[in-house]
Formats: structure tokens, C-alpha cells, sequence
């Protein structure tokens, strides 16, 4: 991020000067130097970059982006998040394609302007298809100068904010990635704890295993019951690591330490997320379309969704379209709960006797 440009852009947006002339401050003036082998280099100018841990730093990067998005048309899109940017069109033509490939190119030229160089090998392409016998003939990719044409590599898989993407949207390779990390964190805490108590045992397991297994588990949730056996097996080898639970079934293990299934706990996290979207603790225009049942002659809670039907298992067993029967069945006191804490609170006392919450293997009626 070159100092310069970045207090152009700052002037731009219509910052006071004084302010202006306290980042400049902040930025300017800095040298750098090195040393190998005892050898020092002579001091150089740093004429880009914010010091590392600074609380300014990821808010100038911000501002330095904010004009990236407005070198896409009307139809193609852009997500920014911090230096991750990603681009996406629905193709149904060449004159889709044609437009797409444009904006990759305007990317490019926009990196360029700023001096903000893109890393060609980092940049991938995923097509998400409904048809998997479908060939991809589209190449993307853009001119570097002296260098000639760079094409971007497709790839079936792309990580995204630590999820694993793939292009039928099945995210098998994130779960069994997610199980691998989570299995080798459990070998550590087994490796260097020999007798557990429980206190001790549920802090370790729920910050260093648990935490791998629910990160984005909205966006992953999966309905097969392999992939639910195969996860809760995690939790199943944890729990037998305390010495006064090896001779318990799953489930006393986990009566016994007070702990739910994994299953519940991915269920828990689907009905957290729509109560913030339905309450509006996220910015409307980023989170997903939750449409209320507005007819009051309906029986249920006052915050009932609409149903839609789908045609397709992806669309069924989304978040949008799974979390709707279960939450249209929760009593109101529920839904109604006036903060986070209350409402997790009700939701656990209204299913702790319920079998999905120490049985994996139990289905909750209406959740897809």
C-alpha cells in the first residue's frame, strides 16, 4: 500500500488535513535496513506498508479497497474482506463470459494504477455447476506487460475465510480436513495429559478440538449421516480420554459431562444465525433472505418463515431452506428472547430433554 497514493485517496474521500497531516506523520519518514551474517545494510526509505500491529492499519487498507468494487459492471459482483477479494457472474453465454473476463482484467488494471501487484498464482477460478458433465471452455485471465498473457488456473476446490469450496458445493473436503486437524489436536492434548479431570478436559476439548469441527458450520452443515457419524467420532474418541467415563456409552459420557452432540451443537449454530438475521445484527445487505410468514391466522411462533419448495438437494439442505420448518416449530419464548444469551438459554432448556441433544444419531422433526 504505497504512502502516497493512499493519502491521495484520503484527501479524496474529503478527510480533514489536520488529520491527514497526522497519518502522514504516522507513515512517512520511516527507514529500513537489513543484516545477514553480522552485515548491515544502509538505511532505505519505506514508501509503502502501515506497521505491523497497528490499530490504523487494517483501516487504511480498507479505504486504500474501498473504490475496487465500482470497476465491476451491473452484473457481476465483488466481496472484499480485508486483502481477499472475490469476483462471481451466473454464465449463460459468451457475452457473460466476455464481461467477466473484463472485469478480471479491470482488477488487474486497477492493481496496477495503485501499485497493489496481484499474485497470478493465487488467483483461482471455481465454477459452481449443476450439470457436473458439463465442460469448462472459458479461460480467465489478463495481459501483463512484458510478460504477455496470464491465464488463471481452475481448481474444484478453493479455500475461502478457512472454508474449503468445492464446485458442487458438497464441502466433503472441508469436513474431512476439518476432522484431520481436529484429530491431530486431540492426539496432542492425549500425548501430553495423562489423567484428566473434567474441568480440565472440557476446557482443552472445547477450545482445541470442538472449535475446529463448528467454525462456519452454517455454511457446511452436512445431512448425509455418514458425514454425521464421521464427525461426531471426534467427540466420541474425546470423551473416552477421561478415565471415569471409558466404560460409559457415548451417550453417559456425555450426560455425565454435561456436554451435547456435535450434531446439536451445528443444529444450535443454524438457529443463532437466524435469530440475528431476523432481529438484524447484521448488516442487511450482506445476509442471506429470511422472508416472514406475514399471515397472522397461522398457528406457531410470531416469527414464522416462509417455506420454499426446491427442486435440487443443494438449495434443500441449505441454511436458508433447512433452518425453516424447525424455527417455525420453536415455541414463542424462543424466538422472542430479547438477547443472544437469553435466547441460547431457552433454546437449550427447550431441547435438553430432547433425544437430538445427547443422541447423534436422533432427528429433529422438520430439519432438513
Amino acid at each position: 500500500m504505497p504512502h502516497r497514493r493512499l493519502i491521495s485517496k484520503l484527501r479524496t474521500y474529503g478527510l480533514n488535513e489536520t488529520l491527514i497531516e497526522w497519518i502522514r506523520a504516522f507513515l512517512f519518514s520511516r527507514l529500513q535496513k537489513v543484516k545477514i551474517n553480522g552485515v548491515v545494510s544502509e538505511n532505505k526509505d519505506v514508501l509503502s506498508g502501515i506497521p505491523q500491529g497497528s490499530v490504523l492499519g487494517p483501516l487504511l487498507f480498507i479505504i486504500f479497497n474501498n473504490d475496487l468494487p465500482t470497476i465491476c459492471d451491473d452484473v457481476s459482483k465483488m466481496f472484499l474482506f480485508a486483502d481477499d477479494a472475490k469476483l462471481y457472474r451466473a454464465i449463460s453465454s459468451n457475452s457473460d463470459y466476455n464481461s467477466l473476463n473484463q472485469v478480471c482484467k479491470n482488477v488487474f488494471d486497477w492493481s496496477e494504477r495503485w501499485l497493489m501487484k496481484l499474485n497470478v498464482s493465487k488467483c483461482k477460478v471455481l465454477s459452481l455447476l449443476r450439470n457436473k458433465n458439463k465442460v469448462i471452455n472459458y479461460n480467465y485471465g489478463f495481459e501483463i506487460p512484458d510478460q504477455g498473457i496470464a491465464l488463471l488456473e481452475h481448481d474444484h476446490t478453493v479455500k475461502d475465510l478457512g472454508v474449503l469450496i468445492d464446485s458442487d458445493l458438497s464441502f466433503d473436503n472441508h469436513i474431512y480436513d476439518k476432522i484431520n486437524v481436529a484429530s491431530k489436536m486431540l492426539g496432542i492434548i492425549k500425548r501430553n495429559f495423562i489423567d484428566l479431570d473434567k474441568t480440565s478436559f472440557l476446557l482443552l476439548c472445547k477450545s482445541l478440538v470442538r472449535s475446529h469441527l463448528e467454525y462456519a458450520g452454517p455454511v457446511w452443515n452436512p445431512h448425509r449421516k455418514g458425514l454425521i457419524k464421521y464427525i461426531e467420532s471426534v467427540q466420541r474418541k474425546a470423551t473416552k480420554l477421561l478415565r471415569s467415563c471409558r466404560d460409559m456409552s457415548y451417550k453417559s459420557r456425555l450426560i455425565s459431562l454435561n456436554l451435547s452432540t456435535l450434531k446439536y451443537r451445528r443444529f444450535r449454530g443454524d438457529m443463532l444465525e437466524v435469530y440475528k438475521i431476523l432481529n438484524k445484527l447484521y448488516d442487511p445487505r450482506t445476509a442471506p433472505i429470511l422472508e416472514l410468514h406475514l399471515d397472522a391466522r397461522t398457528r406457531g411462533n410470531s416469527q414464522k418463515l416462509k417455506v420454499e419448495r426446491c427442486k435440487y438437494d443443494v438449495r434443500k439442505f441449505s441454511f436458508c431452506n433447512r433452518v425453516v420448518k424447525v424455527w417455525n416449530s420453536l415455541p414463542d419464548n424462543v424466538v422472542t428472547s430479547v438477547s443472544i444469551n437469553m435466547f441460547k438459554r431457552n433454546l437449550d432448556n427447550f431441547f435438553i430433554k430432547e433425544l437430538i441433544y445427547y443422541d447423534f444419531e436422533a432427528d429433529i422433526p422438520g430439519y432438513a
